[in-house]
């Protein structure tokens, strides 16, 4: 920082502002007091539909039905109670075999006619997630497979079907380890400042939208 010499520094000349950006300034000043500028939109995720398909870099996902139905079929859940699935066909496009569970932070959430059901927050909660085929469910996703993956939420009783489901997607990119020279498959994320007294900077806690379906809710005859 440099300090003033004795006696004050040399003498500023006045600054001379053109009479043009006195009146723009003057005009931007009233447009907003009259509402005649307005922020500018934020960019928004690309917006798809049922049967659309999206890269998430590490899974290729389609989106193929959103369904209320009991439970016991395929062997999902319990026949006296209701469930809200989600139908997808995923393809594992890296070179290892990973868990049904990895939809979780691939869907990182779900909303129904606007309210979020995921995540829930509450313990426990979380949505029931398997890959099935012929009739039998499993937990993995192998390399190079489109598979069948269902991802369900138990309805409370009397609880009513939801018309719509908007979910978020997450992407994944090839991510190396300066340290181990390693790579990995990594979500990215949003930034967010830490909150606490034994938290210092920001933390990567929540996935960046990528892009958004809007899936419609049919309901299925027990």
């Amino acid at each position: 920082m440099t300090s003033t010499p004795p006696g004050g520094g040399p003498r500023r000349r006045p600054v001379l502002i053109p009479v043009l950006a006195v009146l723009a300034a003057a005009t931007v000043g009233v447009s907003a007091a009259f509402g005649g500028l307005k922020d500018a939109p934020g960019e928004q995720p690309e917006q798809l539909g049922k049967g659309a398909e999206f890269d998430q870099g590490q899974i290729s996902t389609r989106f193929e039905d959103a369904v209320v139905r009991p439970g016991g079929k395929d062997g999902l859940g319990i026949s006296d109670k209701r469930y809200l699935q989600i139908i997808l066909k995923v393809t594992n496009e890296s070179d290892r075999t990973i868990e049904a569970q990895h939809m979780d932070d691939a869907l990182p959430t779900v909303r129904a006619d606007a309210k979020t059901i995921k995540p829930s927050g509450i313990p426990g909660d979380d949505p029931y997630i398997v890959t099935i085929s012929g009739g039998h469910t499993y937990q993995q996703l192998h390399p190079g497979m489109p598979t069948t993956v269902v991802m369900s939420f138990e309805l409370r009783p009397g609880q009513p079907a939801p018309k719509n489901l908007q979910i978020d997607l997450a992407a994944f990119e090839w991510h190396e380890d300066f340290f181990s020279e390693t790579h990995n498959w990594q979500r990215l994320n949003v930034q967010e400042p830490a909150t606490g007294t034994k938290k210092t900077g920001p933390i990567l806690r929540t996935a960046t939208v990528a892009a958004q379906v809007n899936l419609p809710v049919r309901v299925e005859a027990s």
